[in-house]
């Protein structure tokens, strides 16, 4: 990887639908070349999709979350794995060290739905204990 494939990169990750002409005369290349050096991250695994973000306000789901869920121990990993996989309030979650075990950001529509998550996800097999973080406002999101 150069420094115009660091542009390249830069330039997708601002948006990923950008045509190769449009970010060809931004780094000032030729469209093939672009297209050339996109297909090639792709290849080798650098570029590894390409997403879409939604407002999730817009779809009715006001309410962000950040949980940490600690384990009682580490046989449960799989099936909680598993349960967070088919929870689709649940946007993405970490494996963490240290004194909790995941960290899930989720949404949901309203206080009572938000309770009703954090209760499901509390009650599942093996999970010790959680800690609920409301979010105000982000800051920052990429």
């Amino acid at each position: 990887m150069d420094t115009l494939d660091r542009e390249i990169l830069s330039c997708l990750e601002q948006n990923s639908r950008e045509k190769a002409s449009v970010i060809s005369r931004k780094i000032n290349l030729s469209v093939s070349a672009v297209l050339e050096r996109i297909r090639k991250m792709e290849q080798q695994g650098i570029i590894l999709g390409y997403t879409l973000h939604t407002d999730k306000r817009a779809l009715g789901l006001g309410m962000q979350a950040i949980m940490e869920v600690a384990l009682d121990h580490a046989s449960h990993y799989d099936d909680f794995v598993a349960m967070v996989s088919r929870v689709p309030e649940i946007a993405d979650c970490y494996y963490l060290n240290g004194d909790f075990d995941f960290l899930i950001k989720l949404y949901a529509r309203d206080p009572e739905d938000m309770e009703k998550i954090h209760k499901s996800i509390k009650d599942f097999k093996g999970v010790a204990r959680t800690r609920i973080y409301t979010v105000l406002r982000n800051v920052k999101e990429e």
